[in-house]
């Protein structure tokens, strides 16, 4: 056609489930609408105008068109081209087409002329009737027909009213009327909306239904609600139900008179208003004729005022209405502003309220005018279903309608969030008021002024010396829909938001604005906002809020990004201590993330901090990449990569580092890793549910009221962190990326793959794509079978550059062990949770650079047996641990290898059984690099006087740990032993002692052992070893500077120390300069009050421990003062800031409080 043929798609009928004898809606079917959709079409392509005559409308991608009727799809348009001929060649079924055009298709008519075009069925709780029937039927029921002159005004009142409210220009509401076609047509679509009746306190009563309203629509009905929310369609819909006939609740009204109050004019009578609205088709409606029919017809006539109190006048006709109606007796419902309803409230019999927009009805909106993308609306709903504030930001009707109208011009639909809400609102808030927009601008400022003082203030209610205090004039910003007024029963009326996202949006405008104003002084406050967000775990609550921010310009998301990569180079702002649960209990997401965070911080200090600087991270280039901000932003981004260990989620729907990496290749060899991590929530273990919780937390623990704090339940979706990404989950294909890295390379690349990946082939290829990029890589597999054969092509390219192999639950098959076997420059393999491969592990000495091997078997496996006897041929090995290994018969092999390894310096074992365990000994006192031994078995009983006599052969020795041995009573001798051995131990950084009764009668032997070993870091001493007396003894070993490097000490669950022991030992334990952790817990189930001189002597003895940053003490019950006094000390710790008490256990169920 015209040379070319149009590329053409099938689109699945969407309409397919949709129940027979109802059709939804389209809100493309007006030709207004499809036109407002070509807004950012390509200019070289055919007129807007005359595809959107054709039936077209705008998909936002290339110049794809599609078929409102059909859903046919036309592309690679050229200038010329037809509309009409191309849809009616390539889509001659088109039932649009077919009725539009004659049959050769030329001649093309205008759309309206379409006299034969299908009508949409009318969907509705009412059963149409037709229009003359309607008219008939209210006819026959009047029984007593009067003739008197009044009376036949009625009749033609009623017939003018029923054509107007069965006309268009009445059914149809048109929410953003001077910018956009989109429109609600009452007759066909109608949402619930939620009403409560009030009582005289404004307290709510009950919940109102459609049909309870109209029931009960006598004497005066108020109804009142926020601007948009609904309350013009309630009455247009009660007057279109009237004249439909087919109402019986409405049939007690002869009469029924919609007045739009805005629309009166000064100086208008009552019965010149109707006339007005009747658009002056009653000439002969007078006063007296009004008045005559009122007085007649009396509660049989329905006034519906709409928008009470909107004008700068007094309307004497509205006010006789209202203030005479104990005469008149007639019904009137009018509808009024939140903050015009206090006048009217003394005239009204019966208040109504307009709640929030009821979330399905937005959806039911959605599913009718959206019916052609059902795929676009699943994927919406899906991610509306996990977002408390966007559901909250569906609020009214108007933000509904705002959202239809943005994604009708909005280029793919891309902002799908409550953020597009934000933005679709404001603009046509804008858009609304053409002749008035500085002063709409100016409105906005001020209210981006309020809006941003009480972000950080967690301020939603503002009153009048609020907006007074920055010059806001409040009727203005109520005028342009920017603020809701509360004045019901209040002395105080309160301003709010219509939501705080809606609030957080206009304050970050208002933050962008000052950021980059050349004005120093507005510069500064700004950057004052700005430097409030101080700590990480701020940045997590704020996230949504810096997010909008960074959306409007590259200055200020530049500014904004270089003081979050500098608070992650300050100690103070990542490990800062705060209360999660009063700052953003308005944004419950944010409020989860950063409580989720904080537990982290509380738990695995490691964990948090690579937490929180891969969120800070991932924050910061998505929104440079989104904003389009890559080229003014770039150098602060690649000053804060060096050195640094970054992460990319393959799974994650975000390009944005990837993207930054092509545009800036440099940035590859800046990193110190780079980590490719595919983690497939759907196929790894769920979140810990509260059964299982429960098991492990058995008893429900009964507590005082002012110690009931000890004991916090779980949050609902704790553990669910992941289960909002997983249902959006999708493996990107990135194979066509093409970085250019031939003058940049990755120091390390690690992949980390985490389940069952269910697109091998295109993670492969995404895999290809970096390998080029290092000769450094790290393995990291996790309950993914078959994942290393399907990857063979990787191995075979870059083998030789594979230094590390991780294997977690993954069970090797014989190609998969031979390709590992092919990593020449292997140096750490280690296997856990897995059946033992045997063609591996007996080729072993095939991997001559190997210096790590870790295997930790399941089922007590033979192991050692396997190894070659090469295997002892390899002398880089440093690190060798076997875990759950069988060595009944195998403990010979193990001790010649352990000989042979001349360079070991770590070695772990952990078995039942080791009957040359001797020899195993004589081997490691051979070597004298050996720094860490953790040693576990019951056997080592046997064997603790041999282990005591080679500690003084191992000089270098730094990290002891036999935590899990146990010694009891026959063992005391022995144990004496082992503790004087320890004093040899010179080097020692990290000491986990053992435990049992033995250890418990050597405590104090041990501890003067303390005196000798000077290098201590760590020390930990189990459960129920310590008593007041051996705890003193430690205090005064404490005090004399034997600990003086101590940095971490670990007493919990030493339950024989009483409240007197621990005063003591707080009161003397002083010269700890460097200790940062102490935790004196105790277990579950074994709770103590604080004693209040107990706790004293502990916080004073926090105040002598100058770089104490985490006190653990868990089951110690505090009040209210305890935690206020520990408060106190911390303004002036030195860590105070950092300085974090751990005591709440977190329960899935909540404890017995007594009274």
């Amino acid at each position: 056609m015209y040379g070319k043929d149009f590329t053409t798609f099938h689109c699945e009928n969407t309409l397919t489930s949709v129940p027979q004898g109802s059709k939804f809606l389209n809100i493309f079917e007006d030709e207004q609408v499809r036109l407002e959709s070509f807004k950012r079409w390509p200019k070289t392509h055919p007129d807007p105008k005359s595809l959107a005559r054709a039936g077209f409308f705008y998909k936002g991608q290339r110049d794809i068109a599609q078929c409102f009727f059909c859903a046919g799809c036309l592309v690679n348009w050229e200038e010329n081209d037809d509309p009409w001929m191309g849809h009616a060649k390539c889509f001659p079924e088109c039932k649009f087409v077919n009725t539009c055009t004659n049959l050769d298709h030329k001649n093309v008519q205008d759309e309206s002329k379409c006299d034969n075009f299908p009508q949409q069925i009318q969907h509705t709780l009412f059963t149409p009737v037709p229009h003359q029937e309607k008219l008939q039927t209210l006819a026959n029921r009047d029984v007593d027909v009067p003739t008197e002159d009044w009376f036949q005004e009625v009749t033609k009142l009623r017939h003018q009213l029923m054509d107007m409210y069965n006309n268009s220009q009445f059914t149809k509401l048109f929410p953003f009327a001077d910018s956009s076609s989109v429109s609600i047509d009452l007759k066909s679509l109608f949402a619930d909306i939620s009403v409560t009746t009030k009582d005289s306190k404004n307290q709510p009563l009950a919940q109102l239904t459609l049909p309870d309203i109209l029931s009960d629509l006598r004497d005066i009905t108020m109804i009142e609600g926020e601007a948009g929310s609904g309350k013009t369609a309630l009455l247009r819909k009660i007057a279109i139900l009237w004249a439909s006939g087919c109402c019986p609740m409405l049939s007690r009204f002869r009469l029924v008179f919609y007045i739009s109050v805005p629309l009166i004019e000064k100086q208008q009578t009552l019965a010149q208003i109707i006339s007005k609205h009747l658009a002056g088709t009653s000439p002969s409606l007078t006063d007296n004729i009004l008045l005559n029919i009122i007085k007649q017809l009396k509660n049989q006539v329905l006034f519906l005022l709409d928008d009470y109190g909107k004008t700068d006048f007094v309307l004497e006709p509205i006010e006789n209405l209202l203030q005479k109606n104990h005469w008149n007796r007639v019904s009137v419902a009018v509808t009024v502003r939140t903050d015009q309803g206090r006048k009217l409230r003394q005239y009204a019999r019966t208040i109504l309220s307009i709640q929030d927009f009821p979330l399905y009805s937005s959806i039911h909106i959605y599913q009718q005018l959206f019916s052609h993308d059902i795929p676009f609306l699943e994927n919406f709903f899906a991610k509306m279903a996990f977002s408390d504030i966007f559901k909250t930001a569906l609020k009214t009707p108007m933000f509904t309608c705002a959202i239809c109208v943005f994604w009708i011009q909005t280029v793919n639909k891309e902002l799908s969030t409550d953020l597009s809400i934000c933005k679709a609102y404001l603009m046509y808030t804008k858009l609304k008021h053409p002749r008035e927009r500085e002063r709409v601008e100016a409105s906005v400022s001020l209210c981006g002024d309020l809006a941003l003082d009480g972000v950080f203030k967690s301020q939603f209610d503002f009153t009048d010396e609020d907006l007074t205090a920055i010059g806001l004039s409040g009727e203005d910003a109520l005028r342009f829909g920017l603020l809701s007024k509360f004045t019901s029963q209040r002395l105080h009326p309160v301003y709010r938001f219509f939501y705080p996202t809606f609030q957080e949006f206009i304050a970050s405008k208002r933050m962008d604005d000052l950021l980059q104003s050349e004005n120093v002084i507005m510069k500064e406050k700004g950057l004052f906002y700005l430097q409030q967000i101080n700590i990480c775990l701020h940045v997590v609550g704020h996230s949504d809020f810096l997010k909008y921010c960074c959306m409007h310009s590259a200055e200020a998301t530049s500014i904004i990004i270089s003081h979050l990569f500098l608070l992650l180079n300050n100690h103070e702002a990542i490990e800062f201590q705060t209360d999660t649960k009063v700052n953003f209990q308005h944004n419950p997401d944010a409020a989860f993330r950063q409580e989720m965070i904080a537990m982290l911080r509380n738990t695995d200090i490691n964990t948090y901090l690579s937490c929180v600087k891969q969120i800070i991270w991932n924050f910061a280039i998505q929104v440079i990449v989104r904003g389009n901000f890559l080229s003014q932003c770039a150098p602060i981004v690649l000053q804060f990569l060096k050195g640094q260990d970054i992460t990319v989620n393959m799974f994650s729907p975000d390009m944005g580092l990837l993207v930054f990496l092509k545009l800036y290749p440099e940035g590859l060899s800046l990193i110190r890793s780079l980590r490719l991590s595919i983690n497939n929530i759907r196929s790894t273990t769920g979140p810990v549910s509260n059964e299982d919780l429960a098991k492990v937390f058995s008893d429900v623990p009964t507590v005082e009221q002012d110690y009931s704090m000890a004991f916090k339940v779980k949050p609902e979706n704790f553990g669910h962190l992941n289960l909002k990404n997983s249902m959006f989950q999708k493996l990107l294909d990135i194979s066509d990326l093409d970085i250019n890295a031939s003058q940049h390379k990755i120091a390390l690349l690690k992949v980390d793959v985490n389940g069952s990946i269910p697109d091998l082939e295109t993670y492969l290829g995404n895999l290809l794509v970096f390998l080029s990029l290092t000769d450094h890589i790290d393995l990291e597999l996790s309950n993914c079978p078959g994942f290393i054969e399907a990857v063979w092509p990787c191995i075979d390219l870059y083998g030789a550059s594979f230094v590390k192999c991780s294997f977690h639950g993954v069970e090797l098959n014989m190609t998969e062990q031979d390709l590992i076997l092919q990593m020449s420059s292997l140096e750490s393999l280690q296997m856990t949770q897995i059946h033992p491969p045997e063609y591996l592990l007996s080729h072993l000495d095939r991997l001559k650079k190997l210096k790590e091997l870790i295997l930790d078997v399941s089922d007590n496996m033979e192991v050692v047996r396997l190894f070659p006897e090469e295997f002892k041929e390899l002398r880089s090995l440093e690190k060798f641990v076997l875990r759950n290994v069988n060595l009944m018969n195998d403990s010979t092999k193990l001790a010649k290898f352990i000989a042979a390894f001349s360079n070991l310096t770590c070695f772990h074992l952990k078995c039942d059984q080791c009957p040359e365990f001797e020899r195993l000994l004589e081997g490691l006192s051979r070597n004298k690099n050996i720094q860490e031994l953790y040693l576990e078995g019951w056997f080592l009983n046997e064997y603790i006087v041999s282990v005591a006599s080679v500690l003084p052969l191992l000089p270098n020795l730094k990290i002891f740990d036999i935590k899990n041995m146990y010694f009891t009573n026959m063992y005391v001798d022995k144990a004496s032993v082992f503790a004087v051995a320890l004093a040899s131990l010179a080097q020692l950084e990290e000491l986990y002692l053992p435990g049992g009764p033995g250890i418990c009668k050597e405590a104090t032997t041990i501890i003067q052992q303390f005196q000798y070993l000077r290098n201590l870091r760590i020390i930990s001493f189990p459960s129920n070893v310590l008593n007041d007396a051996s705890l003193l003894q430690l205090a005064h070993a404490v005090r004399d500077g034997h600990l003086s490097k101590t940095e971490e000490l670990d007493l919990t669950a030493n339950h024989d120390i009483t409240q007197s022991g621990w005063r003591d030992f707080f009161q003397l334990v002083d010269n700890l300069p460097k200790l940062n952790s102490l935790s004196i817990s105790r277990a579950y189930g074994r709770e103590i009050k604080a004693d209040p001189l107990t706790f004293i002597a502990l916080v004073q003895c926090v105040a002598r421990l100058p770089s104490l940053r985490n006190l653990y003490m868990y089951s110690w019950l505090l009040d209210e003062k305890d935690i206020e006094m520990f408060n106190v000390m911390k303004i002036k710790h030195p860590q105070g800031k950092s300085l974090g008490l751990q005591w709440q256990w977190l329960l899935p169920f909540p404890a017995i409080v007594k009274d």
